[in-house]
């Protein structure tokens, strides 16, 4: 059974589409000056009250990535967060396509 709890808790709860893996994330959107704007996404997860706070994190910035490559773009940086309670958490990245 600890395997099980182990192997639930660590889980991606999001799928990667191809290409997710070479988007990378900015920490800051003053960096990506250069680079080309294409838009902003935001996701959204829901049931996830139980989860601890790096995997809630973690899966809005896969699911933004693989927006992201759907927008063209390789490289995300989260602009907003929102706690809805109940289990509902949102993000807002903007994507640009950097050199």
């Amino acid at each position: 059974m600890l395997t099980i709890l182990t192997g639930c808790g660590g889980s991606y709860f999001v799928k990667k589409v191809d290409g997710s893996d070479s988007v990378k994330v900015a920490d800051d959107i003053n960096s990506l000056q250069e680079c080309s704007d294409k838009g902003t996404n935001t996701v959204r997860i829901t049931g996830y009250a139980e989860r601890l706070p790096e995997y809630i994190h973690r899966d809005l910035i896969q699911l933004s990535k693989n927006a992201a490559v759907q927008m063209d773009a390789n490289t995300i940086v989260m602009t907003d967060f929102m706690e809805k309670g109940r289990g509902t958490q949102s993000a807002t990245f903007a994507a640009f396509l950097c050199n």
